[in-house]
């Protein structure tokens, strides 16, 4: 009886040690990665921001909607992953934004809209450089079609944070100054009954390069088109679902500003923007249920399975062992 007994738990035991070690380093890798058929929509919403409008030519105040498409190519996600044997995903993103009533329909231009594409891993979410990724720097006043800078080189955490983010300071990247920036953890947070990671990154006025415009739309004395310097200032708070390392909130507030021989002037964005509260409620309740999944799978599958595992088929081999003892010593 012992002997049977034994044989079960060690193969019981074998069981569990190959489903915890499976979950943690076959399931676990293939569960945590970013998307690649993404296909969304987010919306950051700023009240009474300032914003400068070319058409008025002057300053207005007044509440803006931005809106982000995102979808996912596919192909070139599985094309690229397969060069370089690891999973990489390919994000086209197109941004707009202007007043909350905006039709985008109408055939007018938004106050502000850019497009890019984008290429990362899709388990750290750090960029790679492949894929034909860009950044539009505006469009051809004659032509009206789309100038596409090919040349930029993302850095950092483009759009997510990895797979079970840590208290850490990460590097991410800042849409204006083209470059990544430290993210820096400033505490855990609440949002809806999920436990995010709160991380802030700060950009203190500096250069953000120049503008040239006509002097006539700033009022300035001079004719033609002068040279702008762009001043550049931003906080950005992000709170993260650290499991999944997805958004549940983000809070921006960029100042923007124009500059002629040292005097500003125009604000050309002053503004605090976050998520909806609907949205941020949602994403809780996405995130959180994701999150539940990827911790089973990463941490009590593995747990469990392996002690349990290796309990069980200890305990088997010791019950085996001694009734095969007792089976010897009775044919003595």
């Amino acid at each position: 009886m012992g002997k049977k007994l034994g044989a079960v738990l060690v193969g019981l035991g074998v069981f569990l040690l190959t489903l915890g070690l499976l979950s943690k380093f076959y399931a676990y890798p293939r569960l945590a990665v970013a998307p690649a058929n993404q296909n969304s929509v987010t919306l950051a919403f700023a009240k009474d921001a300032t914003y400068f409008s070319i058409a008025d030519r002057a300053e207005k105040t007044g509440d803006l909607l931005t809106t982000v498409n995102t979808v996912g190519d596919v192909n070139a996600s599985k094309q690229i992953s397969e060069k370089l044997g690891r999973p990489i995903v390919v994000w086209e993103q197109m941004s707009y934004s202007d007043s909350p009533d905006f039709n985008k329909s109408s055939g007018q231009a938004p106050l502000s809209a850019s497009r890019s594409r984008i290429a990362f891993d899709a388990n750290t979410a750090e960029a790679v450089q492949c894929c034909g990724t860009f950044v539009t720097d505006g469009a051809d006043l004659d032509t009206g079609t789309e100038k596409r800078n090919a040349d930029v080189k993302f850095q950092g955490l483009l759009v997510k944070f990895p797979f079970n983010t840590q208290k850490k300071t990460y590097q991410v990247w800042d849409t204006t100054l083209r470059k990544a920036v430290p993210a820096t953890y400033k505490g855990t947070e609440k949002i809806d009954g999920v436990t995010t990671y709160k991380f802030q990154s700060k950009v203190d006025e500096t250069d953000a390069g120049t503008q040239v415009a006509p002097a006539s739309t700033f009022g300035l004395p001079v004719d033609g088109d002068v040279t702008l310097d762009r001043l550049y200032s931003n906080t950005v708070n992000f709170w993260i679902e650290p499991e999944t390392g997805a958004y549940v909130n983000l809070e921006s507030n960029p100042l923007v500003t124009l500059n002629y021989q040292g005097k500003k002037v125009a604000t050309v964005t002053d503004a605090s923007a976050a998520y909806p509260k609907r949205d941020v409620k949602a994403n809780a309740k996405e995130y959180g249920s994701k999150a539940t999944l990827l911790k089973i799978v990463r941490t009590w599958l593995p747990l469990v399975g392996i002690l349990l595992g290796l309990a069980l088929t200890l305990g088997g081999l010791v019950l085996a062992l001694n009734g095969r003892r007792r089976q010897e010593e009775k044919l003595v």
